[in-house]
């Protein structure tokens, strides 16, 4: 079975994930939804998180068997850490591409979105039968220290008057209900505030966040 097996919160990835599928016919699966975990070739596409692989997919990743893998990461201009390195230790298939993918940045609402169409140089890699040697790139040492708390203090959502307690946020992800996050570990990934049929939630940055975000941005569209 040959598929495109993607995770997004924000749907940065998962347009990569749906571009990919209109040009190969190869059946689209939320790696969240997932009830089998052998494939034949897939394009593993997710978010970076932290420069992190996100903690909610890493042990998903390590069940999946696949004879060929091509690996898209999707970041937020900020930095990709080392990740394609990361999943190449845990995923058991042999990985013939991969790439770093910028995309629009979750807290910069003027930030644009990648040009889907100059992914379409990744769309044949599944057809290489030699593992490529992916390069380790540079990882803030601080970055896997406490991520989720910093972004709680950084990042704050905010229940507006707009709301009327129809609990739709918690179909949409069950770490919030009724516009109030009852889970710990959420790490504010704004897909509760972009997905409000009422527009009812909000998020405010802290000014060291706001600082964060506006040093130099990458580019960089790396292609292995």
């Amino acid at each position: 079975m040959d598929a495109i097996i993607y995770y997004s919160n924000t749907n940065e990835s998962y347009n990569v994930a749906k571009y990919i599928s209109l040009k190969n016919n190869y059946q689209l699966l939320n790696i969240l939804k997932l009830d089998n975990y052998e494939f034949d070739n897939i394009y593993l596409i997710f978010p970076i998180h932290y420069q992190s692989i996100p903690i909610e997919i890493r042990n998903i990743i390590k069940k999946i068997t696949a004879k060929k893998a091509v690996v898209i990461l999707t970041y937020g201009k900020m930095s990709y850490g080392h990740v394609l390195n990361d999943v190449k230790k845990i995923l058991n298939a042999k990985i013939v591409g991969a790439a770093y993918v910028p995309s629009k940045h979750t807290y910069i609402d003027s930030d644009t979105s990648f040009d889907l169409n100059k992914l379409d140089i990744l769309i044949d890699k599944i057809n290489n039968d030699k593992e490529i040697i992916i390069k380790k790139t540079k990882k803030n040492i601080f970055a896997s220290i406490l991520p989720i708390y910093r972004h709680k203090i950084s990042v704050k959502i905010i229940k507006t008057d707009k709301c009327i307690n129809c609990n739709m946020c918690n179909i949409i992800c069950n770490k919030i209900e009724n516009g109030i996050i009852i889970d710990k570990s959420c790490n504010r990934c704004l897909k509760c505030v972009n997905n409000c049929p009422y527009d009812a939630l909000e998020y405010k940055l802290s000014s060291i966040m706001k600082r964060y975000l506006k040093k130099k941005k990458k580019n960089d569209f790396i292609i292995y």
